[in-house]
């Protein structure tokens, strides 16, 4: 049977996942496990963190010393919102330490909150599309085909067709596919442009604000993380422009 002192330990590093999943730093979930810790009484709190892995080693009040892991798998957004509620409930916790049971259901609540309808997802999606398709170049006549494909982008994300187990052939099949069918709506008359529409679409999908965390991660001097999240935004860009590339290739020959 687990110790209350485990569970607080367990309960710290369901709120640094919860902060990693979210888009949170890695300084930011090794502060947030400390200062929840020495909230509670621990010492010698030392939390290791990379995008894959939080290690946390932490001694009682009474001298015993817990040391606990916990594996990251997948799933990574970038919800600023739900960094924000995430920092609010540690400087709650660390203000009441209520008991770990009540920090879990917490932290459930913030990672699963009530859908926002599915529409506003699609017109925003549209709308980003379109506008970059027209500001590098495009027509109005690409408008249609633009935001086409971005329902289809969009579409592919909420369901979430091999994301979770394999971001990169979920890239590679989403660009393929897009371009794919931006090709056969050229063919049939919808856009006039191919070249802008593809890259209306593509907008959608480059991993600019995991690179910009990567950058900031080296910048902190957390090295090993800032290079695998800069390593994994370049595969994931890579098996963007490849899926499009490929799509092109295979349309050129086949329409």
């Amino acid at each position: 049977m687990r110790t209350r002192e485990e569970q607080l330990v367990d309960a710290s590093l369901d709120v640094g996942k919860a902060l990693l999943l979210a888009g949170g730093e890695v300084t930011r979930v090794e502060d947030t496990i400390t200062r929840i810790l020495h909230a509670y009484g621990m010492q010698k709190i030392g939390v290791f963190t990379i995008t894959s892995l939080i290690e946390v080693t932490a001694c009682t009040p009474d001298g015993d010393e817990i040391v606990k892991a916990r594996r990251i798998v997948g799933g990574f957004t970038t919800n600023l919102n739900q960094v924000e509620q995430l920092n609010a409930l540690s400087r709650e916790i660390c203000s009441s330490c209520p008991p770990p049971q009540e920090i879990t259901a917490r932290i459930t609540a913030i990672r699963h909150p009530k859908a926002e309808p599915g529409w506003i997802s699609y017109v925003g999606a549209m709308l980003a599309s379109g506008s970059f398709a027209v500001f590098f170049g495009g027509t109005l006549a690409d408008v249609p085909a633009t935001a086409l494909l971005a329902c289809f982008i969009n579409w592919m994300d909420r369901k979430g067709i091999y994301k979770k187990e394999n971001q990169l052939l979920f890239y590679l099949l989403c660009s393929i596919l897009t371009g794919f069918l931006g090709c056969l709506l050229v063919r049939l008359g919808a856009g006039a442009h191919l070249d802008k529409i593809l890259i209306g679409c593509i907008m959608l999908t480059i991993p600019g604000i995991s690179i910009t965390y990567a950058m900031r991660d080296m910048l902190l001097g957390e090295s090993i993380t800032g290079l695998f999240r800069f390593l994994e935004s370049l595969l994931i860009a890579a098996s963007i422009a490849g899926g499009f590339l490929l799509s092109t290739i295979i349309a050129e020959g086949v329409l």
